[in-house]
């Protein structure tokens, strides 16, 4: 093998544990890198050489045969599956934190008090009929009453408009992260043949996008096959394959009854074609659909609780219990029977409920006397005061026993959601923080490594060094 063999070795040599250095400070400059995986080199001998008469063979030196990275599968889907609920649990809270400051309860001037107020203003003008000062109070609750109802079906349909904006957003994302993981993917196929850890930055940076993407979308099935690509599908849905990526969209259907759904697809990327349904499972667009289609969808036919649904229905009862007792009354003016309204009938949801036009501001036509000329009869608005007692008012129940439980329908959902959302947070940080232990960077160790391979790359400098002093000793002896 003579001087030039030992030449080699040592440059085997000072390169392969120059490379150690190298990797050692790769983990230590990314200890604090979310989800970084520390990696190692595992080095291996060179083919021996045979000695000169087949004597037998010699080494040759030293090269890497591999850089281990640390990756723990299992820690790693169970963060995803984790994450997928924390990002949902979260999502619920905030919503259902903003329907809970639109319903504004309890208030002097909420939905609960603002029906208090209308009937005991019946009962009040109960007691001077004929007062044109409490009939006007009167028809002023009636309105207040209204304006909340407007009111809060205003901001929830703004609601339901920005949760509908927030899941175009979130599509968006999740087909940037699709296509991320894809050309992460197109990037390892070259490196297929040098071992599955050979691209352990792009592994790295792989796990993360698939954990934003459980974020999203719920839990993902990500596979990884013997060339180390990944396929991801999300409840039986693939979305990618290997080096094929493709795209999920939103689509609104609108049904006869004015229900309108948002749903999602997985089309092709190269054709725009449908391939399949998307259901996401859990995380934060899955929660967002869920509150679009069911909780702030009036026309909601699913059956879950929809807290738009329980406002129409509360005030389309408020007006067709009212009108039914006023229809049979009459106004200060009246002579015949006028059939009249305190709430326009066609009005029966939170959005549309208004004063009828033949009592708007106009006090005298308030019908609440049970005869024709009978200015100091009260039958009318005592019956119309007595519905806030009416333990049939609505659903088997008096209107605010109604209204009181759709706000603890709200409360319990929201403190569900709160708890799901901090006891996931625990889970995840003690997940986390299991997964860290073994694939976390110990700059301790990593130290000691720094200082193994120094004092390595140092020897082998003295390899080079003596080698090169024996050689120039030969060239001097030949002159």
């Amino acid at each position: 093998m003579g001087n030039f063999g030992a030449l080699e070795i040592g440059k085997r040599a000072l390169i392969a544990q120059r490379f150690g250095m190298d990797v050692t400070s790769n983990n230590i400059a990314n200890v604090n890198t979310p989800g970084y995986a520390r990696q190692r080199v595992e080095f291996g001998e060179t083919d021996p050489q045979l000695l000169p008469g087949g004597k037998g063979y010699i080494g040759s030196g030293v090269e890497v045969a591999n850089v281990r990275l640390f990756r723990e599968e299992y820690f790693d889907r169970e963060i995803r599956n984790n994450l997928s609920k924390k990002s949902g649990f979260e999502n619920d809270s905030s919503i259902l934190s903003r329907v809970e400051t639109i319903l504004k309860e309890p208030s002097d001037d909420g939905i609960d008090a603002t029906i208090d107020k209308f009937f005991n203003s019946f009962q009040e003008l109960a007691n001077q009929p004929e007062s044109i000062a409490r009939r006007e109070f009167a028809l002023n609750q009636a309105q207040s009453l209204v304006d909340e109802f407007n009111g809060m079906s205003a901001r929830f349909t703004e609601l339901r408009s920005q949760v509908s904006e927030k899941i175009t957003t979130s599509t968006d994302e999740v087909n940037r992260i699709i296509e991320r993981i894809t050309e992460l993917n197109n990037k390892l196929t070259p490196l297929v043949s040098l071992g599955s850890d050979a691209g352990a930055t792009i592994i790295n940076e792989r796990a993360r996008a698939v954990e934003q993407l459980s974020a999203l979308v719920g839990p993902v099935n990500a596979t990884v096959d013997t060339k180390g690509l990944m396929s991801v599908s999300v409840n039986g849905a693939s979305i990618i394959s290997t080096v094929i990526g493709h795209k999920v969209q939103v689509s609104e259907t609108t049904s006869s009854s004015g229900e309108r759904t948002l749903s999602m697809q997985v089309i092709s990327r190269a054709s725009g074609d449908v391939i399949s349904k998307f259901n996401p499972g859990a995380g934060e667009i899955a929660s967002n659909l869920k509150h679009y289609n069911v909780t702030l969808d009036g026309n909601d036919s699913s059956g879950g609780f929809s807290i738009v649904k329980s406002l129409d229905e509360l005030a389309g009862a408020i007006v067709n219990k009212v009108n039914t007792v006023a229809q049979t009354g009459y106004g200060l003016d009246d002579v015949t029977a006028p059939n009249r309204n305190i709430f326009d009938p066609t009005g029966t949801t939170a959005a549309s409920i208004k004063l009828d036009p033949a009592v708007l501001n106009q006090p005298r036509n308030l019908p609440i006397s049970i005869e024709a000329g009978t200015p100091g009869d009260n039958t009318i608005a005592r019956q119309i005061a007595a519905l806030a007692d009416d333990p049939t008012f609505i659903n088997a129940q008096t209107a605010q026993q109604f209204y009181a439980n759709t706000l603890n329908r709200v409360a319990t959902a929201g403190a569900d959601a709160a708890n799901g959302a901090k006891t996931t947070s625990l889970v995840n940080d003690q997940l986390n923080a299991q997964r860290e232990s073994v694939i976390g960077v110990n700059l301790d160790e990593e130290a000691l490594s720094l200082i193994r391979y120094q004092r390595a790359f140092e020897a082998a400098a003295r390899i080079v060094n003596t080698t090169n002093e024996l050689l120039g000793t030969l060239i001097n002896l030949g002159r």
